[in-house]
């Protein structure tokens, strides 16, 4: 009976403010509180979560976010004094296909395993040109912030505003490359013969067109805190900080922000609690 009522006390003790643990529960001190946060920080490293390069798409958004990829195209193009792009549902139909295949090969590149270029897939389809170029962006959640990776790159840019172009094609979609879920887009730029001289040309000038280089950098946003497999992190770390500040408000009440001791542990707790959230709200892209 002893021992029952001491595992009581002691639950109690652990979980239940009241005056004899002074209103802290002591699972819930900064001790602790560091230790819980240092455990969800751990989890996410170690279940890739911090590299998640995009939520999931449905079909809408999908058909959304590949118009304003050609709407901010042509609007750049205006700006700069070019004429707008027209979409051609042939190289439409290569941007897919180009996607489809990185998804199902597992590669991120403009040179597929066995070599195929966006060339390659334009062939495939029965659209005739004599310029043509391929812009890649990979993780980023909507147009905006991938036109603006592209226009600050020269090579991307450069396609961008090429004057020799007049259709486009864009392909968006979700999946995965090596192992980590992600969005890409693919944007293929071409421009047909006007006569069958020009078109004998193709070869030679196709070659000229830059690609563009291989850019990665890590993004700070918080639409990237509610991608759907974050959320229970997100969930975790509201709870932990809310307590965090709760028993640093205790801790001052009782006087024990004077000790060195407490107030390293407490800052300790907030510090890792706020690495957290700077590890939640990160998204690596990149553009090729």
């Amino acid at each position: 009976m002893a021992k029952k009522k001491r595992k009581k006390t002691e639950f109690k003790h652990l979980f239940f403010p009241h005056k004899h643990n002074e209103y802290r529960p002591h699972a819930f001190r900064h001790r602790m509180l560091t230790l819980y946060s240092f455990v969800l920080l751990s989890s996410q490293v170690l279940l890739g979560v911090t590299y998640v390069s995009g939520p999931t798409l449905t079909a809408d958004n999908i058909e959304v976010l590949k118009q304003n990829v050609i709407q901010l195209t042509n609007d750049e193009r205006v700006k700069d004094g070019e004429s707008a792009l027209t979409e051609n549902k042939a190289l439409d139909l290569a941007a897919q296909t180009k996607l489809d295949d990185m998804f199902t090969r597992n590669y991120w590149d403009h040179v597929a395993p066995d070599g195929k270029q966006a060339w390659d897939f334009i062939n495939a389809t029965d659209y005739q040109y004599v310029y043509a170029g391929e812009n890649l962006a990979r993780g980023f959640l909507d147009a905006k912030s991938s036109m603006n990776a592209w226009m600050n790159s020269p090579s991307h840019r450069k396609n961008i505003l090429n004057p020799n172009y007049r259709d486009i094609g864009v392909a968006v979609g979700y999946g995965k490359i090596n192992d980590k879920s992600t969005v890409l887009i693919v944007q293929i730029f071409g421009a047909q013969p006007t006569s069958v001289a020009a078109n004998e040309t193709k070869v030679q000038k196709i070659e000229s067109v830059p690609l563009g280089e291989s850019k990665t950098s890590p993004t700070f946003s918080g639409s990237n805190i509610t991608i759907v497999n974050r959320l229970p992190y997100l969930a975790f770390w509201l709870i932990l900080f809310a307590l965090i500040i709760f028993d640093g408000l205790s801790i001052r009440r009782l006087g024990y922000h004077k000790s060195k001791k407490h107030m390293f542990q407490f800052r300790a707790a907030l510090l890792i609690n706020i690495f957290v959230l700077i590890l939640l709200s990160l998204n690596y892209v990149s553009i090729a």
